[in-house]
């Protein structure tokens, strides 16, 4: 009897899963586990995964393989399983076994360009794709994923003719819409994306993209108050989404006291494979400032009679800081962030003795060693109430030690204020009240601009306090 029970315990976790029901699915996974049926580690490993328990998940996975090599089904879920943990390069090798043991099988290769297009290989994803489209021309769903890899390599023609071809064959398939307003935008074109994404709207389309590409286009274009009902309903249409959900909690006045950090880590995941390439674009200055007021301030460091270190670079992103620093070292420098993307750019600079993905708050209250120097080069504009931040900062700090930040500028007596950008502005005299009160002297304030964004530039303070000699 074991076997035939097994069977059918194996169907209904099954359909339970292909409902998206996996918390039901369980205790039949838990019942299927105790019979050692075969089925079980694959099931649990899909159960895991909708789950986002994502460890498990691949800890079932590498078991259901160990008992079935060469599965080109296993094989696949691992790939998903490890993109979805960021695991990109692993998730390519096991969609490239996919796509060997079944060639004709257009998943995989879908998988395979996926994990490509996550490491910066747009050529090899769009090359993939392009075979697998050729082979079946009438797939709506490859000429889509052919289009984005086309727009993420920034070849922005390509993608628009594709995709638009793609849109007049199947009008209604899910996000086709939202992906032509998004090239749009990524060309430079906003009145065309916001044109794109009326449209689609027009037609009754109901997507959180098609919402939040039209408010990100209505952004571009300086019409802020236009795009807040946008954000606003791309925040309900996807509740689950942090990232959306600042923005429009930004867009509407409400002002919690610091940015979610699944917002802060979409956006920079996100921004991580051009981030230099546009900061510099926009005539990035901080790293720049953060060095100067280190020579201003260490006098003995800036004529080479002593060293610097050890640092920590609080939101170092891709180590612009860091290569800022980098010939006045001597400690050892450790950076922290919350995306995984920025921080992997980082360690490709070859200068950080250590990189740490984590929350601020977090990572300063587990550390437990001290610094000479901290920095945060626009990082503390995700936060609005900077007490327990720097509090956190002045306990990290050696005596004497230098904390180093920038900020985007507001109006003297207004406190903190969230943007419609997302980003929060401080005022001087706030700045000096929360400084005072995490025992931190101030040593320099001076308003800088930041960087430009669009024709204007952000008005900005960089800040210099210390931890006093007691």
């Amino acid at each position: 009897m074991t076997a035939p029970l097994a069977d059918r315990l194996a169907e209904q976790a099954r359909a339970l899963l292909r409902d998206g029901r996996a918390e039901e699915a369980l205790p039949m996974l838990d019942r299927l586990a105790r019979l050692a049926a075969p089925a079980s580690a694959a099931l649990r490993a899909e159960a895991m995964l909708q789950l986002e328990r994502l460890d498990e998940a691949e800890d079932a996975a590498d078991a259901a393989l160990a008992r079935t090599t060469g599965d080109a089904r296993l094989h696949r879920l691992r790939a998903r399983i490890r993109l979805a943990r960021g695991r990109h390069a692993a998730a390519a090798e096991d969609a490239a076994t996919a796509v060997m043991a079944a060639p004709a099988d257009p998943a995989g290769r879908l998988l395979l360009a996926a994990a490509l297009l996550e490491e910066g290989r747009h050529d090899e994803a769009i090359w993939f794709l392009g075979e697998a489209w050729r082979a079946d021309p009438g797939n709506a769903v490859l000429q889509a994923r052919l289009g984005q890899a086309f727009m993420r390599a920034g070849r922005h023609d390509a993608a628009a003719e594709l995709l638009a071809h793609c849109e007049r064959q199947a009008p209604w398939m899910p996000g086709i819409a939202a992906l032509r307003a998004q090239a749009a935008l990524l060309a430079g074109d906003a009145p065309e994306a916001e044109r794109l994404a009326r449209a689609a709207l027009a037609r009754g389309t109901v997507e959180a993209a098609v919402h939040s590409v039209l408010a990100h286009a209505l952004v571009s274009q300086d019409r802020l108050a236009e795009a807040g009902p946008h954000f606003a309903a791309a925040a309900r249409l996807s509740p689950a989404s942090h990232y959306l959900a600042h923005l429009a909690a930004a867009s509407g006045g409400a002002a919690p006291d610091r940015a979610p950090e699944g917002y802060v880590a979409a956006l920079f995941d996100g921004y991580a494979p051009h981030f230099e390439a546009s900061l510099l674009g926009l005539g990035y200055r901080v790293p720049g400032l953060i060095r100067r007021a280190v020579e201003r301030l260490l006098p003995a460091v800036a004529a080479g009679q002593a060293r610097l270190g050890p640092v920590l670079d609080l939101g170092c992103g891709t180590g612009l800081a860091g290569v800022a620093l980098s010939d006045l070292l001597q400690g050892p420098l450790t950076g922290v962030d919350l995306s995984r993307r920025m921080l992997e750019q980082a360690a490709a600079k070859g200068l950080y003795t250590k990189l740490r993905q984590a929350d601020l708050t977090a990572a300063l209250r587990e550390d437990g060693a001290t610094y000479a120097l901290i920095t945060a080069a626009d990082v503390f504009c995700y936060l609005g109430d900077l007490r327990e931040i720097l509090a956190l900062c002045r306990q990290r700090l050696a005596p004497g030690g230098l904390l180093i930040f920038s900020l985007e500028r507001g109006e003297p007596g207004a406190g903190w204020r969230l943007g419609a950008s997302g980003r929060y502005a401080h005022a001087p005299d706030y700045i000096a009240g929360c400084l005072a009160e995490a025992g931190l002297p101030p040593l320099e304030c001076h308003e800088e601009a930041l960087r430009r964004d669009g024709e204007a530039s952000i008005p900005g303070l960089l800040v210099a306090a210390h931890a006093a000699y007691h």
